[in-house]
Parts: structure tokens; C-alpha cells; sequence
């Protein structure tokens, strides 16, 4: 690993502290508005959740928002996609699960309040860079697809994630509905019948488009 020469000979790893500092105050933002909204996410009392000073936060954010808006990406970033498999009917099936356990989870409830929040404040772009970052780690599965022949090159790939994500969302935050295995299945049941090619949805035994 490389490392840099400190003003006194020794040597150091770049960026360890601030990492872990980094690391604590992500920590402290997303335990804080899980716990209390983001009414609770001062930064006096994510300086002591994390346990630094609150002029390190000063010294990095010029407010709050801007601090919640880096842990609300730092999150999008560290959320890990399943293991691909073998066609795309099963890889949006195991999306579809990943994305139920994270919004049926605290974090789930708390992300969804940031999004309220940063819509109200007109800071939609904000929304926007944490879309772009989920459509990102979801390209490899996008990529396998096309390349298998199970999806065309010139798919809309953002209008297709959006479709079989947004039942869910509204099954769990307006309906108030569990989404078992079953409501996953017909939604990627009817995500392959729209956009999958003829063969592909075949496989699911999805009946023929009409002509």
C-alpha cells in the first residue's frame, strides 16, 4: 500500500483518519435519522454520536444538508447488488428482494424521509444523483441481459427499473402491504412480458403479445 512522508520522517497511509472520521459521521447521520428523523440530525449531535468536534464538521459541510446529502450517497454507494445469475428474469427477482429488505428496514424509512425532505427544499438534484448512482450498480445486470439477447440494446433501462420498482414502493409506504415472494414474481412476471424478447419471457411461461 502507499504511503506518504509526515513533516517528521514518519510514515503514514493516506487518508486513514480522515476515512475513519468520514466513516463515523456517515455512521452518526443515518443512526440519527433513523432514530429521531432528520430534526435529530444537528451537527451537535452528530459531533457527539461521532465523536469529534464540531468544527470538523464545520471545516467540511457548509451545514447540515450538505452533510446528510454525503452519508444519503455514501449509503447509495455501499449498498451491495446480489450475485448475478443466469438470465434476467432470476437477477431482477434477487434486485427486487434486496430492495424489499432495505425499505422494510429502519434505513428504508429514513432514506425515504431524506428524499421527502430534499424534495420540499427543491434540492431534487440531490434525489436525482442517488437514482443515478442505484442505476449504475445495477448496469452489470442490465449489460448480462443485452448481451444474452434477453433484452434489446436500446432498452430504456431507467423506465424499466422504474416499472418494476415502483409497485413497491407504494405496496410499502402508501398501501402499508408486506411484499412477499408472490407480488415479486408478478412484477418481474410482468417486467419480462413488457420489455423481455419473445424468448426470453417464454421461459417464464408468460403468454404471447398480441400482435
Amino acid at each position: 500500500m502507499n504511503q506518504v512522508s509526515t513533516s517528521n520522517g514518519t510514515k503514514r497511509r493516506p487518508g486513514g483518519r480522515t476515512a475513519d472520521v468520514t466513516a463515523r459521521v456517515h455512521k452518526a447521520i443515518v443512526d440519527l435519522i433513523v432514530e429521531g428523523g432528520v430534526d435529530a440530525c444537528t451537527f451537535a449531535a452528530v459531533a457527539q454520536r461521532a465523536g469529534i468536534e464540531r468544527s470538523t464538521l464545520y471545516r467540511r459541510f457548509p451545514n447540515r444538508w450538505d452533510a446528510i446529502i454525503d452519508a444519503w450517497m455514501a449509503r447509495a454507494a455501499a449498498d451491495v447488488m446480489p450475485e448475478l445469475g443466469d438470465n434476467f428474469a432470476a437477477d431482477l427477482d434477487s434486485v427486487l428482494h434486496k430492495l424489499v429488505e432495505v425499505l422494510e428496514s429502519p434505513l428504508g424509512a429514513a432514506l425515504l424521509k431524506v428524499a421527502a425532505e430534499l424534495r420540499g427544499r427543491s434540492d431534487s438534484h440531490s434525489s436525482r444523483n442517488y437514482f443515478d448512482a442505484r442505476m449504475a450498480q445495477l448496469e452489470p445486470m442490465f449489460d448480462a441481459a443485452v448481451a444474452r439477447g434477453e433484452l434489446p440494446a436500446e432498452i430504456d433501462r431507467e423506465a424499466l427499473f422504474t416499472a418494476a420498482a415502483g409497485p413497491i414502493y407504494f405496496r410499502i409506504f402508501i398501501a402499508g402491504r408486506e411484499v412477499d415472494d408472490e407480488f415479486i414474481h408478478a412484477i418481474v412476471s410482468s417486467i419480462c412480458w413488457l420489455y423481455c424478447s419473445p424468448s426470453a419471457a417464454a421461459k417464464l411461461s408468460l403468454p404471447a403479445r398480441m400482435a
